[in-house]
C-alpha cells in the first residue's frame, strides 16, 4: 500500500490490515472532496464499532473533519455520531475525540449547548477539560 493511500484502497483494504496499519493508514488519510460520499459513512462505522482497536476508532473520529461536507445531510450525520461517541462511548478516548472534533464540523454554533449539557455528564476530568477548551476555542474563532 502507498504511504498515503487513497479513500478507496483504504476501505478496499482496511478488513485484510492489522490494527496498526488501520492506524498508520487513518493517520496519513488525506480525503478528496469526491471520496466523501463513500469516506463518510466508512468513517463513521469505523469510529462506531466498539469491536475495533480504540486508537483506530480515535483515529477515524479525527479524521471526519477533513471530510468535504458538500453532500446534503453527511455534515448531520456525522455530527449525530460525534454527539453519540462523546455521550455514550465507553472509552474515554472516544468520548474525547469526539466531543473535540464536532467544533470542527460545518454547524458546529448548533452544538454548542448541546455539547455543554454531554460536558456536564462526562465522568473523565480529562475528558471534560479537552472537550471544553474544544468549545472554548470555537467560540473565539466564531
Amino acid at each position: 500500500m502507498p504511504a498515503e493511500p487513497t479513500a478507496r484502497e483504504l476501505i478496499d483494504r482496511f478488513g485484510r490490515m492489522t490494527a496498526d496499519e488501520r492506524f498508520q493508514a487513518l493517520r496519513l488519510l488525506v480525503p478528496s472532496a469526491e471520496d466523501s460520499p463513500v469516506l463518510g459513512p466508512f468513517l463513521i462505522s469505523t469510529a462506531d464499532d466498539v469491536a475495533e482497536d480504540d486508537l483506530v476508532r480515535v483515529e477515524a473520529v479525527r479524521a471526519i473533519p477533513l471530510l468535504d461536507f458538500a453532500e446534503p445531510g453527511l455534515a448531520d450525520r456525522c455530527r449525530e455520531t460525534l454527539f453519540r461517541l462523546a455521550r455514550e462511548d465507553d472509552d474515554w478516548d472516544v468520548r474525547n475525540a469526539a466531543g473535540c472534533a464536532v467544533f470542527d464540523l460545518p454547524g458546529a454554533e448548533h452544538s454548542v449547548e448541546p455539547m455543554r449539557a454531554v460536558l456536564a455528564a462526562e465522568p473523565e476530568e480529562f475528558v471534560r477539560d479537552n472537550v471544553s477548551a474544544a468549545l472554548n476555542l470555537f467560540l473565539r474563532r466564531s
